[in-house]
C-alpha cells in the first residue's frame, strides 16, 4: 500500500480516483444532494432522466454515486452514512472531482434540541459542530464534579448559501402543500428537492 499512496493526505488509488469516494473527473456532478442511506439516493435517482442513463459507482469504502440528469441539468446523489468524518471526506475528495462551483443538498432525517415533531420538515439556515468533550467525567454524580470544561463543545455557527435556502424553502414549502393535498403526491417532495439543487 505504501508505494501506492504518495500523499497521505489526499491519498488516490493508482487509477487516480479519490480514495474514498472512488471517483474521479466526469462521474460526480456539480450539484450534488448527499444522503445517508443508499436506498435514498437510489430513490433520489429514480427521479433523474431515463437518457442518458445515470452511472453508479460504489467505492470500496461504501460511498454510492449516482450521476444523471434531472431535466436535463447534471446531477449526483451520494449516499455517505453519517456523521461529520464522512462529510468531510466527501465534501474535500467531490472537490478535487470537480471545477467551478459546488451546490450540495443533504437530505436527510436528524435529531433536534427543541421540541419539533418527529416528521418536521426543517430547513437551516446555518450549522454548528457540536463534539463531545472526551475528558469530561459523565459518569459523576451531576453537581459534584468540579470540571473546568464543558461536557460537548459547540462550534461557531456555519451560514449556509442563503439564495440556496430561500430556494429549498420555497418548492419544500409547495411540496408539502401539494402531499398535504393528496397523499399520493408524498414522493413529489424528492423531485422537487432535484429540481432545487438543479436550479441553482
Amino acid at each position: 500500500m505504501k508505494d501506492l499512496i504518495l500523499d497521505a493526505n489526499f491519498p488516490r488509488t493508482p487509477a487516480g480516483r479519490v480514495y474514498h469516494l472512488g471517483l474521479k473527473r466526469g462521474e460526480i456532478a456539480n450539484r450534488i444532494i448527499t444522503v445517508g442511506d443508499p436506498k435514498r439516493a437510489r430513490t433520489i435517482a429514480s427521479h433523474f432522466d431515463k437518457s442518458p442513463a445515470p452511472y453508479e459507482l460504489l467505492s470500496g469504502r461504501g460511498f454510492l454515486t449516482i450521476t444523471g440528469r434531472y431535466n436535463g441539468v447534471p446531477v449526483s446523489a451520494t449516499a455517505i452514512g453519517m456523521g461529520g468524518p464522512n462529510m468531510d471526506f466527501f465534501v474535500r475528495e467531490a472537490r478535487e472531482c470537480l471545477e467551478g462551483e459546488m451546490v450540495i443538498v443533504r437530505y436527510g432525517s436528524c435529531g433536534a434540541l427543541t421540541g419539533l415533531p418527529v416528521g418536521s420538515l426543517v430547513v437551516p439556515e446555518a450549522c454548528v459542530a457540536v463534539t463531545r468533550n472526551w475528558d469530561f467525567d459523565f459518569s459523576a454524580p451531576q453537581g459534584d464534579v468540579d470540571q473546568d470544561e464543558d461536557a460537548y463543545v459547540i462550534s461557531k455557527p456555519v451560514d449556509g448559501d442563503r439564495e440556496l435556502h430561500d430556494k429549498l424553502v420555497q418548492v419544500m414549502t409547495k411540496a408539502a402543500e401539494r402531499a398535504h393535498a393528496d397523499e399520493a403526491k408524498r414522493t413529489a417532495v424528492l423531485g422537487d428537492v432535484v429540481n432545487a439543487a438543479a436550479d441553482r
